[in-house]
């Protein structure tokens, strides 16, 4: 935090909205951010200001945004943030305008960025304990997932927008430029992030998903483990980097780096999102299985302190079948959510506490797969599963399943208002994430296998069967 002088301290607003503002935070560019008190409920919080000269800026030729396009994006910052409630996610708590000022009032957490501690480290010639940096990585990877399931990709994540409180919790923050399912603050053609952390679909100025956060996620680690940037130079020289070249993987600037996050690191930053982790939760599975396999040998006599470990992933996952082990079903969930997004852990980890046998899974998950060709390589990947566990003989009942319960894209209709419809009524369960589960769940489907992928997405303590009846009813 920057040490208030005088001279800035004596030019402070007394109040912005019902806020007392106490001192400044930090300053930039666009705005001022200030410690301020919600003195309705005695609440410390950081409240984010844009200067008023800037909201009545019509912008310029130099591509800085205009006055309304900072004011749009305050309020993606609010929408975005305001949705998600997450231990590693800076809440959003208002939002507001007064006397030409658009303000957030944000959590407020004592401490420093990602980058400043990482600048420190630089200064000092001493790196971020690999153990330290997976802690903090694994904090972020979680929070990532929590927000790529209510459909909101940050599409900034930097070490700047990443806070390090004094209890060694990583929470991001900023999410100004975030992408959210109802919508986008940019068009096709236009590139938005911060050119050293940018994914080279973001340069590319096309359309992105989570897997893009992901790239962004694995430059910060990257960073963490060497204090290098991967991708550095001109503009022109980051655009070619990212597009066309792989950097070293990190062992060749810290020579005691492990071989294994080598591989990691070089999945996650390759070119191709295909190619990189398919979620954030898949990669976070990997890396606290990685973390534990290193701690013994990193630190064989337990004295790094680091920070808590988001350990609900490695709960064993509830499974009703005895031939699905924990790596299986990692597998599907990653060649799922190829075709359905964020929401195939979900999908996963409700149909394997169900399922009896792979026959079972097989037909309850081959539900949620777009089109014939999906269905072929999903029947492959099962074949091969059930040859390696011993069970070649039951592939074919697991054929007849995928071919009996799939959807029939040549053939399936579903009226539009149906589907509207249907959305709103899922809405009411998940939020605004509704949008895109229907609109996933709609393709090459008939109505009962429509109803039977969205009722697969309720939460549990929804009551399924009154949820499809009431399906059935809108569908007359």
């Amino acid at each position: 935090m920057d040490h208030e002088d005088t001279s800035r301290t004596a030019s402070l607003p007394r109040q912005i909205g019902r806020y007392q503002v106490e001192r400044v935070l930090g300053r930039g560019a666009m705005g001022t951010v200030y410690l301020a008190t919600d003195p309705h409920i005695q609440r410390q919080v950081a409240l984010k200001t844009i200067r008023s000269a800037l909201l009545d800026d019509t912008g310029t030729g130099d591509d800085r945004p205009s006055g309304s396009e900072l004011t749009e994006r305050f309020l993606n910052e609010a929408r975005a943030a305001g949705r998600l409630v997450h231990p590693h996610i800076v809440s959003v708590f208002d939002y507001g305008e007064t006397h030409g000022v658009a303000f957030i009032a944000l959590e407020y957490v004592p401490g420093e960025t990602l980058a400043q501690r990482l600048a420190r480290r630089v200064r000092s010639g001493s790196a971020i304990p690999v153990l330290e940096a997976l802690s903090w990585f694994a904090q972020l990877l979680d929070a990532l997932s929590y927000a790529h399931e209510l459909g909101v990709i940050h599409r900034d994540i930097k070490p700047a927008n990443l806070l390090i409180t004094p209890r060694g919790d990583c929470k991001v923050t900023d999410f100004g430029i975030a992408q959210l399912d109802t919508g986008r603050l940019t068009q096709a053609g236009m590139m938005i992030g911060t050119p050293n952390y940018m994914s080279p679909e973001q340069y590319a100025g096309g359309n992105i998903d989570a897997r893009s956060d992901l790239f962004s996620a694995g430059v910060v680690l990257y960073e963490m483990l060497t204090g290098k940037c991967p991708f550095s130079g001109t503009s022109a020289a980051m655009m070619h980097q990212v597009i066309n070249e792989m950097p070293p993987p990190p062992s060749s600037h810290v020579a005691d780096l492990p071989a294994e996050l080598d591989a990691m690191m070089m999945k996650a930053i390759t070119k191709r999102p295909e190619q990189r982790f398919a979620t954030a939760l898949s990669w976070r599975n990997a890396l606290l299985v990685l973390h534990d396999t290193l701690k013994d040998r990193l630190d064989p006599d337990h004295t790094v302190i680091a920070a808590k470990l988001p350990r609900k992933a490695l709960e064993p996952l509830p499974v009703a079948a005895s031939d699905l082990s924990g790596s299986f079903l990692a597998t599907l969930e990653e060649r799922l959510a190829s075709h359905v997004g964020p929401i195939a852990s979900l999908l996963v980890r409700r149909a394997a506490s169900q399922a009896t046998d792979s026959r079972a899974l097989a037909a309850q998950l081959a539900r949620h797969l777009p089109d014939e060709a999906a269905r072929r390589e999903w029947g492959t990947m099962l074949k091969q599963h059930l040859m390696e566990s011993g069970q070649g003989s039951s592939f074919q009942v697991v054929s007849e399943t995928l071919a009996f319960e799939g959807p029939h894209a040549a053939t399936a209709t579903l009226d539009p208002a149906h589907i509207e419809a249907a959305t709103r009524q899922l809405a009411v369960h998940v939020g605004p994430i509704a949008r895109i589960v229907a609109g996933r769940a709609a393709r090459g489907a008939d109505t009962a296998t429509f109803h039977a992928r969205l009722a697969d997405a309720l939460p549990s303590s929804v009551d399924r069967e009154a949820f499809l009846r009431a399906l059935g009813e809108s569908a007359t």
